[in-house]
């Protein structure tokens, strides 16, 4: 598989800070997700799936939020380095997510592909 059809997420950490108090929310999850595969995250409520799908796209609330480890690959770039504008050019158009609501993320009347 070629480094463009490969996302890469290496022993990713989240933190979210709240005043003196930081909560790790994810700690040390790792994974690949290949062009047309499916990836599942199962867990219980809280359990981190869905800031860890968040942190691909880099959708969470930083600066409250952030990263004390871990890298998520695309391209051979670490996303979690890159700039605002250079995530806009890969958002939607490269990397999607579906959001917990789908009724307010899907058109019925468009396919996904």
């Amino acid at each position: 598989m070629t480094q463009q059809n490969l996302i890469e997420v290496r022993d990713l950490a989240v933190e979210f800070v709240t005043g003196e108090q930081v909560n790790r929310v994810v700690d040390g999850i790792s994974f690949d997700i290949r062009k047309g595969e499916t990836l599942a995250l199962v867990g219980e409520s809280g359990s981190g799936k869905s800031v860890t799908a968040h942190s691909i796209l880099r959708l969470l609330p930083y600066p409250l939020a952030h990263h004390p480890s871990g890298t998520i690959v695309y391209q051979g770039k670490d996303l979690l380095q890159q700039t605002e504008k250079s995530l806009q050019r890969i958002r939607g158009d490269r990397i999607a997510m579906i959001f917990q609501e789908p009724m307010t993320s899907l058109n019925p009347l468009h396919s996904i592909e």
